[in-house]
């Protein structure tokens, strides 16, 4: 019986073995991976059909994002998420962009000049600055995009309301585009360690910000508590603030309602430096400087002021928004701050904001009307937000690690991504705003006046020039 059990166990071992292998040798069919993109509803040309672009080629091309990028490992799910949905857009419409550099900083603004000159084969769209937009406005090397019908790209969709197309034109045509929100950019950090050891609550300029009562008087008020003598010996060792002045007198100048360089109702630039606005903002600006400011220390280089408020040594420094990023900075800085826009001018529209200098994108003019729309039509698809990241705070969620606290974004930048506001005064060849107004009106060397008058004619050429 033994034998004969031991027997029965062997063949009942081996069938099983047998069946097992066969099992592991039968081909595995592979899972079928869900379409997270399904539900999208394909755009159709005029014809009513799906576009198809015939496999057209395009490089999106900048100065900083190298050769190969798109194939390095993703930051995080966001940006896997977007490289999913340029692939799904780039399959379902029949068309490949890349986004590369072609040459770095310095070399850029060439590199696009005379390609736009003298052509290729190549199908690009270029993001440029200001040391390419206006020059290449006035050369004729960008397409005009207001060519476009509806169908190829519809400018009034929320994803182009940067202000951008405001910023190349001539007469109804326009030159440059901008699928984003305008950047967050200028605006007061503050430390709050600070703010308490003076007697003022840490949170005190979110809270007035959020009630419309953060302006020019009470940011002085604040600045006068944060600026005194803490052990009476009649020098001051405390201080309000530190600031790059070309940081803090564009944002005052726009906080009193108007820019140095402005546009007027047919589309000219012109000078306001001379308007009442303008001279009382940077009036207020040499107030600041000379009562509140931390000197400059003996010896120490230009950018002084950074680590002054990295320090801890003032409470309130103006600048960019890209302070705070997680390489910014601020990163590592050990006190807690905040984030608010500028305070409000006494002859401003009550609305907080920014000034928007952003990068803009351009489509070369030496394309023919049929290369073009391929390029702008995959560029449309290719700049749509991606399902399931596009909804109205989505775009928070890439800024909230960059601050110390929630509100800075919730509030502060979603009022500065809020109402495009862009800046002219960068665009026009020669005109020096930092050296002819801002360096010698903020430290109170010259009047904003006398500045003016000492500069109108020179910028009223240049101001023509640009013009034509």
């Amino acid at each position: 019986m033994k034998k004969t059990f031991v027997k029965k166990m062997a063949f009942a071992l081996a069938a099983m073995l047998l069946i097992s292998a066969q099992v592991s040798a039968a081909p595995k069919k592979k899972a079928k991976k869900s379409d997270p993109f399904k539900d999208v509803v394909k755009q159709k040309d005029s014809k009513g059909k799906v576009w198809n672009l015939g496999g057209i080629q395009i490089d999106l091309v900048d100065w900083w994002s190298g050769e190969n990028w798109e194939n390095t490992p993703a930051a995080g799910p966001i940006e896997e998420a977007n490289r999913a949905w340029h692939k799904w857009t780039q399959q379902t419409y029949n068309y490949k962009m890349t986004q590369k550099q072609v040459a770095g900083w310095d070399g850029h603004p060439q590199f696009v000049a005379n390609f736009c000159i003298t052509g290729g084969k190549e199908n690009y769209v270029f993001v440029i600055d200001n040391r390419s937009a206006l020059t290449g406005l006035k050369a004729g090397l960008f397409y005009d995009l207001s060519k476009f019908p509806k169908e190829v790209i519809d400018f009034s969709k929320p994803k182009w309301a940067s202000g951008s197309e405001k910023m190349l034109t001539k007469g109804s045509s326009f030159y440059a585009m901008r699928p984003l929100a305008p950047e967050p950019r200028g605006g007061v950090f503050f430390n709050k360690r600070l703010l308490e050891e003076a007697g003022i609550k840490p949170d005190l300029p979110y809270d007035l910000q959020k009630e419309g009562k953060w302006t020019w008087e009470t940011f002085e008020q604040l600045l006068k508590q944060c600026t005194y003598d803490s052990d009476n010996d009649g020098v001051i060792d405390h201080w309000g603030m530190a600031n790059s002045s070309t940081e803090f007198a564009p944002l005052a100048v726009m906080s009193n309602g108007t820019v140095m360089i402005g546009k007027d109702a047919n589309g000219k630039f012109v000078n306001n430096v001379g308007t009442d606005q303008c001279l009382e903002a940077l009036e207020w600006c040499a107030h600041l400087a000379t009562h509140y400011e931390m000197p400059q220390p003996e010896g120490s280089e230009w950018n002084w002021m950074y680590p002054a408020f990295i320090n801890g040594e003032v409470a309130f420094q103006v600048d960019q928004e890209y302070k705070a990023q997680t390489n910014g900075e601020y990163a590592a800085m050990a006190d807690d701050y905040g984030f608010v826009c500028f305070p409000l001018g006494p002859k401003g529209d009550g609305k907080y904001k920014t000034l928007h200098n952003d990068n803009l994108y351009v489509i070369p003019s030496c394309y023919d009307d049929e290369r073009a729309t391929k390029i702008a039509k995959a560029f449309d698809f290719w700049s749509d937000e991606t399902p399931g990241y596009d909804s109205p705070d989505s775009w928070k969620e890439g800024f909230y690690p960059s601050f110390r606290d929630d509100r800075a974004v919730d509030e502060t930048l979603a009022l500065m991504r809020a109402e495009p506001n862009p800046r002219y005064d960068t665009l026009i060849p020669g005109i020096n705003y930092m050296g002819d107004v801002i360096w010698v009106t903020y430290p109170g060397y010259v009047t904003p006046q006398q500045a003016y008058e000492d500069t109108k004619n020179v910028w009223a050429g240049l101001l023509k020039d640009a013009n034509r």
